[in-house]
């Protein structure tokens, strides 16, 4: 997944790649460029003389200030996390001019196109393992980690565009209702799990939990309905209808307000792709529609589950815009 070509390490200025080696203590062997992820930045493989291998990204805030914001937010974080996390460590911050540079210790395993019933498992143990922990108290609460949940809501003001959303918008709104009030908790919560963002060792049957820029405290089956819900969004190599089976099996192992995040997601996406135009990221706004049709599936059978009683096509009436 990308949506801006990554820059190459090589393109780096030189005084960032000469202060990283100085930080790490090595000179930099060797590099391969890495891509995808929502970042225009390098992010690259290197490979020290020292014979250590270790992850690096940057970004100039003249290209993108959001990406310089999170890279200086996640290093913060991860020095922060006990070690028994599955997460990588911090080696390395290089701030120079414009530009900042975050060096990790590198992840091993890989990250596949799509989930495949074994790094479901993996990811979902390496999920357990960090909600097991209480949250740093630098971390703030998940609320302010989560963005247009109220998407459901704004569509029925702004107007739905099919007859799917039409029927399932108002329930929808409903179940997401509150939703700063459910998801609050004092365990540590990633907060993006997507394959993307993770690794997994095929070997060891491990993940590693990737880009913790958006760590917070909140409930702790957070990840894990965001991983079912990127199942379904992202794909299963089995097919979709596998994707949204395992995703539906995932939630049936937790409190029902796992199942009401996921809409929620759906709503997020939804409500993004229809106001946020493509202007930074071009594309972004089709893959964010695409993921939350891809939901569509499964959001109808957690309605159906949630509120047994509501008829379908139900749609609540939108509120009245004040002012």
């Amino acid at each position: 997944m990308t949506f801006t070509p990554r820059a190459a390490w090589a393109d780096t200025p030189e005084p960032v790649r000469t202060a990283v080696a100085e930080a790490l203590g090595a000179t930099i062997a060797g590099h391969t460029d890495l891509h995808g992820g929502m970042s225009p930045g390098p992010a690259a493989g290197l490979r020290l003389a020292d014979g250590r291998q270790v992850f690096v990204k940057a970004v100039s805030a003249e290209v993108r200030a959001h990406n310089h914001t999170m890279i200086r937010q996640e290093a913060a974080i991860l020095d922060a996390l006990p070690t028994s996390v599955p997460a990588p460590q911090r080696l390395a911050t290089v701030e120079h001019g414009d530009w900042i540079a975050l060096a990790t210790t590198w992840a091993v395993g890989a990250t596949g196109k799509s989930w495949t019933d074994a790094s479901i498992a993996a990811v979902a143990t390496a999920c357990r393992t960090a909600n097991g922990h209480l949250a740093p108290g630098t971390l703030p609460p998940v609320a302010q980690r989560i963005f247009d949940f109220d998407g459901w809501t704004r569509l029925l003001e702004i107007g739905t565009g099919d007859a799917w959303e039409a029927a399932h918008a108002g329930p929808a709104a409903d179940l997401v209702a509150g939703w700063e009030r459910w998801t609050a908790g004092d365990a540590l919560v990633h907060r993006d799990i997507r394959l993307d963002n993770t690794t997994v060792d095929a070997q060891k049957r491990s993940a590693v939990l990737l880009d913790w820029a958006y760590a917070a405290a909140g409930a702790p089956w957070i990840d894990l309905a965001q991983l079912a819900a990127d199942v379904v969004a992202t794909g299963h190599t089995l097919g979709q209808p596998a994707a949204t089976d395992r995703a539906y099996r995932l939630l049936r192992t937790l409190p029902p307000e796992a199942s009401r995040f996921v809409v929620g997601l759906a709503g997020m996406w939804c409500i993004r792709a229809a106001t946020i135009p493509d202007t930074v990221m071009p594309g972004i706004s089709a893959w964010r529609h695409a993921r939350s049709a891809a939901l569509r599936p499964l959001v109808t059978r957690l309605i159906a589950d949630l509120r047994p009683d509501q008829p379908a096509g139900h749609t609540r009436r939108p509120r009245k815009s004040v002012g």
